[in-house]
C-alpha cells in the first residue's frame, strides 16, 4: 500500500494538497464499485472542514465518508462486535468514552480479516492533522495503512497538546512512504504576519522583525498585517483591555475572532462584556462600538451554562423532568434530551431517570450540533486558541494574559497557532508590563 505525507507550517496548504493528491489517485481508479474515500480527523472542527473541502470537488461526490477517529473506532467496533475479546473490553472500561473505543479497534486492526473487511469499504484513507493523534489512534493509522492507500498531513509545532511528544509519530510519518515537505505559506502574503509568525515558531525575539512605534510614552511593534502591544490591564482597569479590543475593532474591514489561551480569565472576561455593550470615546471625541461578540465554547461549557439555573434532583419520573426542562425546550439539546427521556420510557419501560442521565443526554446532543456544523455563528467571535485550530479567519486579535501554564515550547506553540489563523491581520495584546523579553515572544 502506498502512504503519501505532506508536512509543513501553517498555512502552507497541507489540506489542499491532502485533497489534490487523493484527486488524483481517485482518477487513476482507485475507487471501485462499492468504494469510498474515508477522511479521518482528531476533532469535529477539522472534520467539518474537511467534509467542506471534499464535497467542493465532483471527483468524491457521494463517494467519500468524513469522520472522527472516535466515530470510526464506534462504528467498527459495533460492527464486528463479535471479535472483540475480554481483554480489549477490559481495557477499553479503563479509558474514556472516546479511548477505549479507539483502543479496542486499534487492536482489532491487528488481525487481517479486519484490515480487509475495512479496504473493501474504503481503498483510499485521508488524514488531516495527524500531528494529533495519540497512541490510539496512531495504532488505528498504523494498522490501516497495512490494507489502505493513505494520504496524511501533519505539522508537529501546531499540537497543542502541553508535554506530548510528537517525535514518535511524526518519525514514523516521514518514514512510512513519501514525504512532501511544503514550505511556501499561502494563507497570508502580509510580511509582517509572516515574520512575527516565524520568530514565534523559531524561539526568537518577535520585536526583531517588527518596526517600534512610541506614542505618549508608550510602544508598540507593527508589520504588514501585524501588531504587538502592551496593556497594563488589572482587574480594577479592565476597561482600559476593552478600549483597547474596540479600537482595533473598529480599525479592521469584516469580522474579527478574538482568541485566547485562557476563556475563563475575569480580566478578559470583564473586557469583552464592555466591548460588546459600551460606546468608547477618543481623544479627538469620535466613537466606536459597542461591537456585539459571540463566544464559541465546548459544549461542556455550554452543557453547564444550559442547566445552571435549574436544581437537578438525583432522580425523578419523566413528568417531573418535564415539568423542570419544558422552560427550556426551545433550545434544541433540552428539547431533545426530553424526547430521548420519553422513548425510553416508551420502549424500554424505564420509569426513574436520573440528573446524571438527563445531563449526558444534553451534552450529547450539543456534541451531536457540534459535529454536524449547526452552531457556527458569523459576525464578531471570541474562542479559545485551541477551538480555533485548523481554521483562519480574516482578522485576529489574540489576547494574551499572565494566567497561561505550561512550558515554553507550549506557549510558543499557543501563540502561532492564534497568530497563523490570521489571513490580513493579527494584533497580539498582552495583558501587564514588561512581558515581552520572555517566551513566547523572547528566547
Amino acid at each position: 500500500m502506498t502512504f503519501d505525507f505532506f508536512e509543513g507550517a501553517a498555512g502552507t496548504g497541507k489540506t489542499h494538497n491532502l485533497i489534490g493528491r487523493a484527486r488524483e489517485i481517485v482518477r487513476d481508479g482507485a475507487l471501485g464499485e462499492g468504494h469510498k474515500l474515508l477522511a479521518l480527523t482528531f476533532m469535529n472542527g477539522s472534520r467539518r472542514r474537511l467534509d467542506a473541502r471534499l464535497a467542493e470537488n465532483s471527483e468524491f461526490r457521494r463517494r467519500f465518508e468524513c469522520q472522527t477517529f472516535d466515530v470510526f473506532a464506534r462504528t467498527l467496533a459495533a460492527r464486528r462486535r463479535s471479535l472483540i475479546t475480554p481483554e480489549m473490553r477490559s481495557k477499553a472500561e479503563a479509558l474514556n468514552e472516546f479511548d477505549g473505543p479507539c483502543a479496542t479497534v486499534a487492536a482489532m486492526l491487528e488481525q487481517e480479516s479486519v484490515r480487509k473487511w475495512v479496504a473493501r469499504s474504503f481503498p483510499l484513507v485521508l488524514v488531516d492533522e495527524a500531528q494529533d493523534l495519540d497512541e490510539y489512534r496512531m495504532r488505528i493509522l498504523q494498522g490501516l495503512t497495512l490494507s489502505c492507500r493513505i494520504v496524511a498531513a501533519a505539522d508537529a509545532f501546531q499540537c497543542l497538546q502541553n508535554g506530548r511528544d510528537t517525535a514518535s509519530l511524526m518519525g514514523w510519518l516521514e518514514g512510512a512512504g513519501q514525504t512532501h515537505h511544503l514550505t511556501l505559506v499561502r494563507r497570508t502574503n502580509q510580511q509582517g504576519l509572516l515574520a512575527a509568525a516565524l520568530a514565534v515558531r523559531e524561539g526568537r525575539d518577535v520585536k526583531a522583525v517588527l518596526t517600534a512605534k512610541t506614542f505618549d510614552k508608550r510602544t508598540e511593534w507593527n508589520g504588514a498585517g501585524f501588531r504587538l502591544i502592551e496593556t497594563p490591564a488589572t482587574q480594577k482597569n479592565a476597561e482600559l483591555l476593552a478600549w483597547v479590543i474596540a479600537n482595533d475593532i473598529s480599525q479592521r474591514r469584516g469580522p474579527v475572532v478574538i482568541l485566547t489561551p485562557d476563556a475563563c480569565n475575569a480580566i478578559i472576561r470583564s473586557a469583552l462584556n464592555s466591548v460588546q455593550t459600551k460606546q468608547h470615546k477618543r481623544n479627538s471625541g469620535s466613537t466606536f462600538g459597542p461591537y456585539p461578540c459571540i463566544w464559541e465554547r465546548h459544549y461542556n461549557e455550554e452543557v453547564d451554562t444550559l442547566l445552571a439555573d435549574i436544581e437537578l434532583p438525583e432522580a425523578a419520573s419523566y413528568r417531573d423532568w418535564c415539568i423542570l426542562l419544558t422552560p427550556l425546550a426551545s433550545q434544541a439539546p433540552v428539547e431533545q434530551a426530553i424526547s430521548r427521556i420519553d422513548r425510553l420510557r416508551r420502549t424500554h419501560g424505564q420509569k426513574v431517570f436520573t440528573a446524571t442521565q438527563v445531563t449526558k443526554f444534553v451534552r450529547e446532543s450539543l456534541r451531536n450540533l457540534s459535529r454536524l456544523g449547526f452552531r457556527q455563528q458569523s459576525g464578531h467571535r471570541a474562542m479559545t486558541i485551541q477551538h480555533a485550530k485548523n481554521r483562519e479567519f480574516p482578522n485576529v486579535i489574540v489576547l494574551w494574559p499572565h494566567t497561561v501554564p505550561g512550558s515554553s515550547e507550549h506557549l510558543r506553540r499557543l501563540l502561532y497557532n492564534g497568530i497563523t489563523r490570521a489571513q490580513n491581520h493579527c494584533t497580539v495584546i498582552v495583558l501587564g508590563n514588561g512581558r515581552l523579553n520572555a517566551a513566547p515572544f523572547a528566547p
